[in-house]
């Protein structure tokens, strides 16, 4: 059985051809060390804008070999390729499907080319190919495109293993007939297939629509760090598991994936946090998906205890004259309690980000009741930082956290390390403000910018500092949707409400293209490629100002009292001190 990345076929797939395919690879025997890189992205294609291979196999001892899949009838007249599918609709192409597995392999080797250090130069003169699978058809013509050794068509039946080897000895017979040395004909070991999946697998595994891409600035942050690859991995193979890490370490993408992957095999899923805000973001990552792969539910645990109760019992919870923080913490916990007791309504799956904020007694009582199997028997993930953005849990430590649900249950845990959001300079800013080491998965070749520290003196003189910043900012092309103003006051509090001449829009999923503005609590769980965080008079409250700093993407601003600023010099020559600098 090969080892197939990703490990099941998108919803976005649509050709039968392409799953059978898949499948084949998937359960063909002897292929064990086998990676096969389904609908691989090629962003620097040698001739299209943005290429994509089929299936790109990398198979230790034999080479690597780029597919083309056609399904359904396939002629050619005048040069030009038709394709008929299953509704005999026609597709006409002048390049064929053998030019483009040229093209794409050959984009491949160009990739490796750039990225090869001296330790793994080899890789250069890998043996590589292509081939073109008619698994639908007889292709019985041969010209002076392709050999029939690069052709898979219905007589191989599921023999897939069988054609990469006609592909390996066919390729190896070329280059031994085209007089190039054995030097020039390096076979793939089981380390080299490895490295060379870790190289392109971001490409793919988060494949963002267009519409969604808008939303970031720099993409690249979007990829998958090879220890959060594998966590993905463990998701599909464990029912219960808790996944703790730093903020930036990808446990909300992986949230949304594991939820992509649960809706798309059938199952009732819930995705649910704690912040409204992302919620509402939470949602937009599904927008571009069918209802069908979508979770039947996606929002706070507050709205998710409300519609079970509506479920239930046919009404809407309402909070009356009672006081907001008595009626979600103490009434509908209790009210939703009671309608499932009555009437149960089950989802197969829950998935919890920012987890730190919804774990607790009444809420799992809650999930325990809606749940297929239960808190101990059933399917769930939970995802957070239990350590350093815990900011509602009334002082509980992660180790409380973990005795909390492992008197429920056993799970799987596990941690993520490698902080994928922010820059390395953000990451240092971090560790030497709280003093926790962050370790920054994206390095500063990009020469990204410092923190930049701004004092004020007054009310007046933030404001004008502010202005300042945004100001430079405009002026450097920074897109307004791009910036975030946060602080720890409401902004009735904030200097956000003394600014004249900018528009400042109070943050929602849709900016409309503002500069917006949220409490450092209600933005967490999301991010900004700029941050300006303003009303900065204290560096005390550690988790607080942890959430704030980690906001950011590229660009953080901090506007501090000059108080502020020498109480963080202070702990940073303290923390130096301590150890042993």
């Amino acid at each position: 059985m090969a080892i197939m990345i990703p490990d099941m076929v998108s919803p976005d797939i649509k050709s039968n051809a392409e799953k059978n395919i898949f499948n084949w690879f998937k359960n063909a025997d002897g292929t064990e060390n086998w990676i096969i890189l389904h609908s691989l992205g090629i962003a620097q294609h040698c001739r299209v804008v943005h290429g994509e291979i089929d299936f790109l196999v990398l198979a230790p001892g034999l080479g690597i070999f780029a597919l083309e899949v056609k399904g359904g009838r396939v002629t050619r007249k005048m040069g030009k390729w038709i394709f008929t599918d299953k509704y005999d609709n026609n597709t006409k192409k002048v390049r064929g499907p053998f030019d483009q597995a040229w093209e794409g392999i050959y984009s491949i080797k160009e990739l490796i080319d750039i990225n090869v250090c001296a330790k793994n130069s080899h890789l250069k003169h890998l043996v590589f190919g292509i081939g073109v699978m008619f698994p639908d058809t007889e292709y019985d013509f041969v010209g002076a495109e392709e050999a029939p050794w690069q052709v898979f068509d219905i007589k191989d039946g599921k023999n897939v293993r069988g054609f990469i080897e006609r592909i390996a000895k066919g390729s190896r017979e070329t280059i031994e007939r085209v007089g190039f040395s054995d030097a020039r004909c390096i076979l793939p070991t089981d380390e080299d297939v490895r490295w060379l999946a870790e190289l392109f697998r971001g490409d793919f595994d988060f494949e963002v629509p267009l519409k969604i891409k808008q939303k970031y600035a720099d993409e690249e942050m979007l990829s998958l760090t090879k220890e959060q690859s594998i966590c993905l991995d463990q998701l599909n193979e464990n029912k219960r598991v808790l996944i703790h890490g730093t903020a930036g370490t990808g446990k909300t993408l992986l949230a949304i994936e594991l939820a992509k992957r649960a809706a798309a095999k059938g199952e009732s899923v819930a995705v649910i946090c704690f912040n409204r805000n992302l919620a509402d973001w939470l949602k937009t990552q599904f927008e571009e998906y069918p209802l069908m792969f979508r979770p039947m539910f996606i929002g706070t645990i507050h709205s998710f205890m409300s519609r079970l109760t509506s479920m239930a019992t046919g009404h809407m919870p309402t909070r009356g004259d009672r006081s907001a923080n008595d009626f979600y913490n103490n009434v509908l916990p209790e009210m939703t309690e009671a309608a499932l007791r009555l009437n149960p309504v089950y989802y197969d799956k829950i998935i919890i980000d920012e987890a730190q904020d919804v774990i607790s007694g009444e809420y799992l009582r809650i999930l325990d009741l809606c749940l297929k199997g239960g808190i101990s028997g059933g399917k769930w993930a939970a995802f957070g930082d239990f350590a350093r953005q815990a900011i509602y849990s009334n002082m509980q430590s992660e180790l409380e956290y973990f005795e909390l649900l492992e008197s429920k249950t056993a799970f799987t845990i596990f941690k993520l390390t490698r902080n994928c959001r922010n820059t390395k300079k953000i990451c240092m800013e971090m560790e030497n403000i709280l003093g926790v080491p962050e370790i920054a998965a994206f390095n500063d070749s990009l020469d990204t910018p410092p923190v930049n520290h701004i004092t004020y003196s007054d009310s007046n003189n933030q404001k004008d500092k502010l202005t300042e910043v945004i100001e430079n900012l405009l002026d450097d092309n920074v897109k307004r949707s791009e910036i975030i103003i946060l602080s720890p006051c409401k902004r009735a509090d904030s200097v956000v409400n003394l600014l004249d001449g900018i528009t400042i829009k109070d943050y929602t999923v849709n900016s409309d293209g503002n500069i917006r503005f949220c409490t450092i609590q209600g933005f967490k769980g999301l991010e900004s490629q700029i941050v300006i965080l303003t009303d900065i008079k204290s560096y005390s409250d550690e988790k607080l100002l942890y959430v704030a700093l980690s906001r950011a993407r590229f660009g953080l601003y901090i506007l501090e009292t000059d108080e502020a600023a020498q109480e963080r010099s202070k702990l940073f020559f303290q923390r130096r001190l301590e150890n042993g600098a």
